[in-house]
């Protein structure tokens, strides 16, 4: 398996993990029969713990948290070899991601209050700290900009763009939540769904720059 390889699976999955969960909940008839992206019926955590769909959800959660620690070794070697610097940061601030993630899955479709501020606490890190990881890879890729192929600029332009959105989200939902207007749950979860696609969209886009870029990486044992 080849980085790109890693980098396709941390897009793709969480993608098939929420959107198979929702559709598993509207084939056992305990979901909305909506547009998630528009109308806003339902959360991502509340279509994923409802029914059979959470077993799918965690599933294919679990594993992705370990095929985002991969990553974001990988990540931070490539930014090396591409900067000529040490990126340290990405890594540790991609792997307490990674942790939150898990915690996160672990307590999805639990009751009480304990386990509600988990979840809650959970995704909310794994958000911002995966964000923040890649804000950085931005930042290091933009510094030596000029001496990177034309289509890995190309899907670093992208990914800036990317990150645009996800501060226009934010401040949406801030100023949605200020508000208090009656349709401020609906708002939240629509905003939830593009987060977490567009957040997606990032590996994959990195996926292909390490594969543009050439990028391998073999672990061996010397006897």
């Amino acid at each position: 398996m080849r980085p790109h390889h890693i980098a396709w699976l941390v897009c793709l999955i969480p993608i098939i993990a929420a959107h198979g969960a929702f559709f598993i909940g509207l084939w056992q008839g305990v979901a909305n029969e909506c547009v998630p992206y528009f109308e806003g019926c339902t959360s991502i955590s509340r279509a994923a713990r409802n029914g059979d769909a959470i077993f799918l959800f965690r599933g294919l959660m679990m594993p992705t948290a370990a095929f985002l620690i991969i990553f974001w070794y990988l990540q931070s070697i490539w930014l090396k070899q591409m900067t000529q610097k040490p990126h340290p940061v990405v890594f540790i601030l991609g792997n307490i991601g990674a942790v939150f993630l898990v915690l996160y899955a672990d307590f999805l479709g639990t009751e009480g209050d304990f386990y509600e501020f988990m979840r809650r606490y959970g995704i909310t890190f794994y958000f911002a700290m995966t964000i923040l990881a890649q804000m950085l890879s931005i930042r290091s890729l933009k510094k030596v900009k000029g001496t990177l192929d034309r289509k890995i600029k190309r899907y670093l332009s992208i990914q800036f763009v990317l990150i645009a959105i996800y501060w226009v989200l934010g401040i949406a939902n801030v100023v949605i939540k200020a508000t208090g207007v009656s349709w401020v749950d609906q708002s939240e979860n629509i905003i939830e769904w593009h987060f977490a696609l567009y957040m997606s969209f990032f590996f994959g886009l990195t996926a292909m720059m390490w594969k543009r870029s050439g990028f391998e990486f073999q672990f061996r044992i010397n006897r």
